[in-house]
């Protein structure tokens, strides 16, 4: 597409035009490639304002993960022990870094669980937890605790007043069996479709870099669209040592920035969060947050993501116009 075809789309998305998988193929195959970013935050701007929304993320250790991801650290394909490593999963622990982080501006936190599904035990113990926290701290709550059944949807939105709900895809639907086998995509994308019925707002997200092509990437935000998601947190490959991807290259700047304008083409009013792999970015983070991004992790204490300078983060984020929402 040239400058006149990419001002033509961006104008009619205003007017509330949702742009097909082939205008998207024909715009991440532009050369005005500045054009397209400075689109793309043309419409963040006309869509969600100047507000942006900080979000941590902590993990909650409920014994070895029994899925084979090839890109988690903890997952069955890795050869070396993440979990010796966890960070202290102790809810008073957690709870003074909440508080820590609430004072410095976030205001979402996603409790998450590296487990495929919760038994009704375990979904006792996240609730207990989850009731402590919000007592505690007062502040929101998304869980993303695997492929809920909705009867315990049900009960997780009614012991815990939890109104979000999280739940990665990873990746598009052609690529997903080179990603996972243990995990059916369809199970992911029931679990968000019966918490949205519920009325859940729900949140997805994916890891770019896995060796997908940028095809798939355009599906993946489709099918987000299509799965009515509120927000959706884009994650960047992480290559750690004993997982089948350890040796996958990082993708270029082009294609990061590239990826997050298309999200922001076809989801013109969603958050779209910059999540893992973060510090890979530090070098364009400027040129992201003005490519559509209007949230971010910050502070994440994550075994397998490191965690962010949120002092800094706040001050660039401020420094590019936006108005952190509390």
């Amino acid at each position: 597409m040239n400058f006149s075809e990419i001002k033509e789309l961006k104008d009619k998305i205003f007017s509330g035009h949702q742009i097909t998988k082939a205008e998207a193929v024909k715009l991440v195959k532009t050369e005005n490639i500045e054009t397209l970013y400075y689109s793309a935050n043309q419409i963040r701007a006309k869509f969600c304002g100047p507000f942006f929304e900080m979000w941590s993320v902590f993990h909650q250790n409920l014994g070895r993960c029994e899925n084979d991801c090839n890109f988690c650290p903890m997952s069955t394909t890795t050869k070396v022990d993440y979990y010796a490593t966890c960070d202290d999963s102790d809810v008073n622990t957690q709870l003074e870094s909440i508080l820590k982080l609430k004072n410095k501006g976030v205001n979402h936190i996603e409790i998450d669980v590296t487990h495929k599904k919760l038994n009704d035990e375990q979904l006792l113990e996240m609730i207990n937890m989850v009731n402590f926290i919000k007592v505690n701290a007062d502040i929101d709550i998304c869980a993303s605790f695997g492929s809920l059944s909705r009867e315990q949807l049900v009960r997780l939105k009614a012991e815990t007043k939890i109104d979000s709900y999280h739940c990665n895809i990873e990746t598009s639907e052609n690529f997903y069996p080179n990603v996972c086998t243990t995990i059916d995509i369809n199970e992911k994308y029931k679990t968000l479709k019966n918490a949205k019925e519920l009325g859940y707002k729900i949140y997805s997200g994916c890891i770019i870099g896995m060796g997908e092509m940028m095809e798939d990437r355009i599906d993946i935000a489709l099918k987000l669209r299509d799965l009515n998601v509120d927000g959706v947190s884009l994650n960047i490959m992480l290559p750690f040592p004993g997982t089948p991807l350890e040796k996958q290259l990082r993708l270029s700047n082009q294609e990061i920035l590239t990826t997050f304008a298309i999200f922001r083409f076809i989801n013109p009013k969603i958050k779209i969060r910059f999540a893992r792999g973060h510090h890979l970015i530090k070098i364009i983070e400027k040129e992201a947050l003005r490519a559509g991004i209007n949230s971010s992790i910050v502070g994440e204490l994550l075994v397998n993501a490191k965690s962010s300078d949120i002092d800094n983060d706040v001050k660039l984020f401020l420094e590019e116009g936006f108005l952190i929402k509390k």
